[in-house]
């Protein structure tokens, strides 16, 4: 069989407890089965998936991407910053995998590759905090650096709970930090412990032109002065031509 597309596949061998080892041949298969020849890159340090997006966003037809939250982030973040039109497709591996679930995305990896060959683009929300893309959640304060400071083992053994452990650190130096904050509603200036703000869509096709669409945002400010919590949601139907 000629494979006449390219597809370049970024893991992150440790995510995960290394659950990757044991499904990369399988996962590696089911692109070929779909028509793509694979580059293969396992990630070797922090910013490294974000680095080879920019390397191959323009010499391949799809980009896959495997492991945590933080990977697919640093995917996002470098496609979106070369204006790249490239689709990507997500194989979760993580610990946690809070974007996988909220997407209600296969939970087996083999399952999710062969989800992503069925080339149903579905189109997701990505946002912009200062100068940092986000595909999920953006977030400043409290507790913000515990996923950066979990160590990659501890969340091989314990899991979610490594989070919670280490969250916990931060309640011993609680302190507000001063942020002017700007929005499409106004401008907010204040002392503030924690902030956050995401938006999710889920689309989920009805027929080959009917499309149901559902949608959650929320905004958090925490702050010694003020506090404001906004949650919203939205349900909608789309006919495409």
């Amino acid at each position: 069989m000629k494979l006449e597309k390219k597809l370049v596949f970024i893991f992150n061998p440790k995510a995960g407890k290394g659950k990757i080892k044991t499904s990369l041949m399988d996962i590696v298969d089911i692109f070929n089965k779909g028509g793509y020849e694979v580059i293969i890159r396992a990630t070797q340090a922090p910013k490294d998936a974000y680095e080879q997006v920019k390397k191959y966003a323009d010499k391949v037809d799809l980009i896959v991407c495997s492991g945590g939250d933080g990977t697919l982030d640093e995917v996002v973040t470098g496609v979106t910053e070369m204006g790249s039109k490239v689709p990507v497709g997500y194989i979760p591996a993580g610990s946690t995998n809070d974007f996988a679930n909220s997407l209600f995305m296969p939970k087996n990896m083999l399952d999710a590759a062969s989800m992503i060959m069925k080339e149903e683009i579905y189109r997701c929300d990505v946002g912009r905090f200062n100068s940092q893309t986000f595909a999920y959640v953006a977030a400043f304060g409290l507790f913000t650096d515990v996923s950066y400071e979990t160590s990659q083992d501890l969340k091989n053994i314990l899991g979610h709970l490594a989070y919670v452990l280490e969250g916990a650190k931060r309640l011993l130096d609680i302190k507000a930090y001063h942020m002017k904050v700007t929005t499409e509603n106004g401008v907010i200036e204040d002392n503030f412990i924690y902030g956050a703000g995401g938006r999710l869509t889920f689309e989920t096709h009805l027929s080959d032109r009917f499309v149901l669409v559902l949608q959650g945002r929320t905004k958090v400010l925490w702050g010694t002065d003020l506090e404001q919590f906004r949650p919203s949601a939205g349900v909608g139907l789309r006919f495409n031509f």
